[in-house]
């Protein structure tokens, strides 16, 4: 294999594509069904390199996890950052880029997940930033006259997460398929969330996919 001149950029750019591999074969058959031998194997390089930059495969996961969050938070923020963009844009934004992601995610993958603790923390962790991130937009949505004031949102929160829960747990996805599920839960709950004015610029939205 050619090597960059550069050690120090060889080894991030190597990184960048275990991360890339890695998760995509975990989407693909799950985290369990993945060996770091698979993964090396993909990339053409030894065993020994893989484990000398990822000690394991909870790492390797959690880094994973960690990359998708950081690329996905940057796409919305971007998006977020358009002047014209406003509370209703970024939600639909938000559900396009979740029900994209599903779309190309075997459920299995996220039943693995739970099972490594590291993850668990990292994923409880990263709820809690969420729901006060949200706390904060919903707030401006009602400023603005798209979300209604009296919504509990922290109950709202919990009420999808457990139902998402539930869903994972009934393996309700084998009778109607993971996107179809997540695509009903979301758009239930976003539009609970919204005013009359809300749902108009939702519903025109929604027209447009």
């Amino acid at each position: 294999m050619r090597t960059s001149a550069n050690p120090t950029i060889y080894r991030r750019e190597l990184k960048g594509r275990i991360l890339e591999v890695a998760m995509r074969e975990f989407k693909r058959k799950g985290v369990r069904s993945v060996k770091m031998d698979d993964i090396a194997r993909i990339l053409t390089i030894s065993k020994r390199t893989l484990y000398e930059i990822y000690s394991d495969k909870q790492e390797l996961l959690l880094e994973c996890i960690r990359m998708e969050d950081e690329q996905r938070n940057e796409a919305l923020s971007s998006f977020a950052n358009d002047k014209n963009m406003g509370a209703i844009d970024i939600i639909m934004e938000f559900y396009r880029m979740q029900i994209k992601d599903l779309a190309n995610v075997n459920p299995v993958f996220y039943e693995d997940v739970k099972k490594f603790k590291v993850v668990r923390d990292y994923l409880r962790e990263r709820h809690i930033q969420h729901q006060q991130r949200g706390v904060m937009f919903l707030k401006k949505g009602m400023e603005d006259g798209y979300f209604r004031e009296d919504v509990d949102f922290e109950l709202i929160s919990q009420l999808a997460e457990k139902l998402s829960e539930f869903v994972m747990e009934s393996r309700m996805y084998n009778q109607y398929g993971l996107e179809h599920v997540f695509r009903n839960i979301i758009l239930l709950f976003f539009r609970g969330l919204c005013t009359p004015k809300g749902i108009e610029v939702m519903d025109q939205l929604l027209a447009k996919e």
